[in-house]
Order: C-alpha cells, then structure tokens, then sequence
C-alpha cells in the first residue's frame, strides 16, 4: 500500500467527565471516507516536542492507515487542569480512549504507545479496561519498582535522576503556567530557574546539604512533587501510587521496549514477565520484548567511551528497521490482524555486548546456570573462596564517589551508559577484586547481585558494588551498579529487592553485617583475555544521596563523620558477585 496523505489537526480538544478540557495533536489519513484504527500517546513534556522519529514518528504511521493522536497530560502544556504526577492518568486515559474510539474516521479500535510516563499512562489506562483499548507499547517505562530503582534503590534515594527529572521535563512549564497572569513576576522566576539550571548544568547543585536547603531555590511544582520524597523512605505511599501503575497484567497484546542502561530496566523485565505469565496461564496474547544497549534517553547505543555500532541504534535494529517501523509492524499485526508483519522479527530481541550483535528467542530466555566470583586477599577475584582476610577503606560523605556512567538521567554533568572507570579505580575509597584471564568466551546474562559481609565504624553507611569488564589493554568499562544502605539491609536480602514490613536499624560499630546487592539485569560475553571487576565503595554521587555515617539523612543534616569500612572475605566470609550465564 503507498502511503496515504495526512492531514494534521494541531489543537483537538477532549473533555474528561469531570469537564476538564484536554489538547491533543491529531494525524490521521486525509479524509478519503476511510476508518482506521487510533493509536493513542498521552505525555507531560509536550505533545509537539516529545517524539524522536526514529522511535515513533506520527506522520509516517499515520501514512500507514492510522490515526496518531498525541496528548498533553492534565495540567500540561495545552490542556488544562492541574498536574499531579500519575494520580489521573488512569481516568484520564480511559475517558480520551473513548473519546478516540467514537472520533468519525476511527474503527472503534485503540492502541497506546509511548516511553517512560507515556508509558506509565497506558499501564494507568489499561487497569480500568476501556473496551476499545486493544493493545499496549510501553518503553523504557516508569509506574514500577519504585523501590528497586525508580524512586529508592537498596534504601538510599535516586537524588539524581529524581532532583533532574523535576527541574528538566517538568519545572519550567510549571512555571509558566504559575505565573502566566503575571508577566513581571514570570521574568523574576525565570531568571531564578536558568540560576538554578547551571547548578545543574555543573553538578555544584548537589553539594548542598541539608537538601531541604534547596526547597528556597525550587519552584511550587518541585517542592510539592519532588524534593519531600528524598527525606522519605521506600514504602512510602507515594511508591504505592507509583507501583500500582503496572502491578497486574492485562490481557492486551503487548510490546515491551527496554534499555540495559535504563533507569526503568527492572520494570520492561517485570512487565515483560508479567504479561508472560497471563499468556500461559489464561491462553493470551505473547507479549514481545526489545532490550538494547540504551539508557532513558539514548537509544544510539554510542557513548564517549564505547560505541556498540551503527546497528545497535534504534534507528537501525540490525537492518529489521528503526523502532517507528517496527512499532507499524506490530501494530498491524495485532490491530489488522496482519501477523506476517513481523514474520521477520523473533518475539524477543535482545542485544548482547561485547559481541555485539542481536539475538532472538521465543521468549525470554531463563539463564543456563549461575556462576559466581569471590572476593580474595590482594584484590583477587576466584572461583572459590580463598584464605580469610579484609580490605579497608575509609568513607568520608564530604568527598563522595563521583556517579561516573550507570543507569541513571542526571541533568547536566553526568552522562549514563557504560563508561570507563580509570579516574573512580584510583581513588583511595574504591576497592576492585579482579578475576584472572578469560580463556574463553562467557556470557554474563540476566541478575547480577553481589552478597557480601561488611563492618564499619559508623551506626549507618552505604555500600556501592559495580561490575566492570577489564580489556586486555586495562581499560576497565562500567557494565552494572547497584547500592545498600545499612539502615536498610533487612528490606533488601535474598536477591536484593525490596521486600516491604521491615523498619529499617541502625548497625553496632564493628559488627559484620551480610549485605546483598541487585545488580539488575545485563547481557554481556567476555571476550577470551578479558577479566571481570568488581568496585566496592561507599558513595555514587549525585546519583544516590549521600550517607553522612550519623544516621541521620541527607535531608535533614548536614553532619558527617569518616566511616572505616572493611569488606570480609574467604570461607567464613564467602563474599561474592554472582551472575546468570547463558
């Protein structure tokens, strides 16, 4: 079929049943008496700023014989009302579902799609089953394990992500709409973002202590929404909220789109399973799964440090097609019932590092075995536990591990992804345990967790485990993270997640603790003469906030005490990183 002429709508208006008006921009085939299926996104950064068109480009898929409509959320940017993070998006959905459903040129039939809190929006719409929704594409999507990653991670705060995600994609509209009836005022605030904006830009923002401190400098949206959940805890009810985006399946046929280095990996997997499960169980659609070598926000799959090549970018996915393409495919597959769309894209696609190239699989593949790596006397990483011993560092909160890389979205300074580790390797308060020599291939695949017994001479601290790949050259490349905090270590046993009914406790100076981190999930093959590497140390700043050793938050204080740490290890103190192979 050659593409179809498209007609653009820019400013559609939706009333939701409690009368508040909502703004959407429409594409859709010109009016030649068809009817076609509506495919639905519902967003908070603006609906005509925030779509990459190598992941979904509205103007080719309207080509194709659908509907596009993109949606300002509830309070954003055209539509009206008042933005409260995620508690409408379920009504909201449902009510603009029906509304497109009913539109004149729609067949009746709705599909969603969208990354991150567009994303979370379907989950949202989804739960309260409109009957024209018929299908879900979520990427890299918030609205899940706020306390594994999203809001919380081991205990400790995502202050990064969290503080950037506010100021950047939020705070400026917000403060446009505040003051929009008072233009004089409007300029003052302004000037006091763009202020506040290179304490960003240059990460200085995040030395401020106590971080309640910074509530002067932010704007209505940020302390309202933002900056109170760094002084709470996981299983605060505002994780509740989060969580309860996606914590059922649904029985909608669904694409998941994920990143290695996403701030949301946890998520794509968990839903992924999710909707896994109700297939088998209830003979429903098989969801299909996409992970690459990408963060929130970088789906090129280069980094200053490592480039995984030009077919590793969404735009390109190994010659299938570039993410919009593939998102057409499936669509037509599962609303056109044209399923030899995707005759040529296996139901889970998973792109493997180190060598470099995509795989696929029926469904998600349950790793071969486990193998694990212990830590030893000078620095060495074995097979088995060896003689026992300790390795001593000191922490000190005022001069804390600069976030180098990882799955994070810091604005400013501190890009995500892989990156080489030479400058945190030689600081005095990082710890590495290196493995021999590979001799041949091996591919580390799915959950990686480190558990391991430390001390230390403060009543509360922090422990910060990263998996790093060493090249035959040296060079030592950042492949996985994760962090526990002290006071948390109850609510984070087993297999590192969160487990909820557990107050956290302070520990007794000097007394070993066993500590168990997640790592999330990774798919990586060594190359024979490469060695694996573990860091330990007790800070990644600003990506988490900082322990100050007190026991009291980051937050509230700003004293600090130097904590001795010491890492246990051999036979009574088998510490380790353990990894899925595949």
């Amino acid at each position: 079929m050659s593409p179809l002429p498209v007609l653009i709508e820019p400013d559609v208006e939706t009333r939701m049943s409690d009368g508040t008006v909502l703004r959407s921009t429409v594409y859709r085939p010109a009016n030649d008496g068809g009817r076609y299926p509506v495919l639905l996104t519902r967003t908070p950064y603006g609906r005509n700023l925030a779509v990459n068109s190598a992941y979904f480009n509205p103007a080719t898929v309207a080509a194709e014989g659908y509907g596009v409509i993109l949606q300002d959320c509830r309070g954003r940017f055209g539509s009206d009302g008042i933005f409260n993070p995620s508690v409408n998006e379920a009504s909201d959905g449902a009510d603009t579902i029906a509304w497109a459903a009913g539109l004149p040129w729609s067949n009746g039939s709705v599909g969603m799609w969208g990354r991150s809190y567009f994303a979370e929006t379907q989950w949202r719409a989804a739960s309260l089953s409109p009957p024209a929704l018929r299908a879900l594409a979520p990427g890299i999507s918030a609205g899940g394990n706020a306390n594994n990653g999203a809001l919380y991670r081991g205990g400790a705060y995502e202050l990064g992500s969290r503080l950037g995600w506010g100021h950047a994609s939020i705070s400026a509209n917000e403060l446009l709409r505040e003051f929009d009836d008072d233009p004089e005022r409007r300029e003052k605030e302004l000037e006091s973002w763009l202020d506040l904006d290179r304490g960003f830009a240059d990460g200085s923002l995040f030395e401020t202590l106590p971080l309640r401190k910074l509530s002067s400098q932010l704007g209505s949206f940020m302390n309202s929404h933002v900056l109170p959940s760094a002084g709470e805890d996981p299983g605060s009810p505002f994780t509740r909220l989060w969580d309860a985006a996606s914590e059922k399946p649904v029985p909608l046929p669904t694409l998941h789109i994920g990143g290695w280095f996403d701030i949301f990996a946890p998520n794509t997997f968990d839903q992924y399973s999710g909707q896994l499960e109700m297939s088998r169980s209830q003979k429903g659609p098989v969801p299909r799964l996409i992970v690459g070598p990408w963060t929130h926000t970088n789906f090129t799959g280069s980094y200053p440090d490592i480039n995984f090549g030009i077919a590793a970018a969404s735009g390109m996915m190994d010659g299938l097609g570039d993410l919009s393409r593939l998102h057409t495919d499936w669509f037509d597959a599962v609303l056109k019932d044209r399923p030899e769309r995707l005759h040529r894209v296996p139901p889970v696609l998973l792109y493997f590092m180190g060598e470099n190239r995509w795989r696929g699989f029926e469904e998600l593949p349950v790793p071969a075995g486990e193998r694990s790596w212990y830590f030893g006397c000078d620095g060495a990483l074995s097979p088995e536990p060896g003689p026992s011993g300790a390795a001593e560092y000191d922490y000190d909160p005022l001069d804390p591990v600069p976030t180098v890389g990882g799955a994070t979205m810091i604005h400013g300074a501190f890009p995500a992804g892989p990156a080489h580790q030479k400058t945190i390797e030689a600081r005095d308060d990082v710890i590495v345990f290196t493995s021999e020599a590979f001799t041949e291939s091996l591919t580390l695949f799915g959950e990686v967790r480190a558990s391991f017994f430390a001390s230390t001479s403060a009543v509360d601290t922090d422990f910060v485990v990263r998996l790093c790949r060493v090249a035959a050259d040296g060079t030592s490349l950042s492949l996985a993270d994760g962090i526990v905090r002290a006071s948390w270590r109850h609510s984070y046993t087993g297999n590192g997640r969160y487990v909820p009914g557990h107050e956290p406790s302070l520990v007794a100076p000097g007394s070993v603790h066993e500590y168990t981190v997640s790592l999330w999930q990774t798919a990586y093959t060594f190359a024979p003469g490469e060695r694996l590497r573990v860091q330990v140390t007790s800070s990644c700043h600003p990506r988490w906030d900082r322990n100050l050793n007190t026991g009291r938050s980051a937050y509230e204080s700003a004293e600090t005490v130097v904590a001795r740490q010491r890492i246990h290890f051999g036979e009574l103190h088998p510490s380790r990183l353990s990894a899925g192979i595949l």
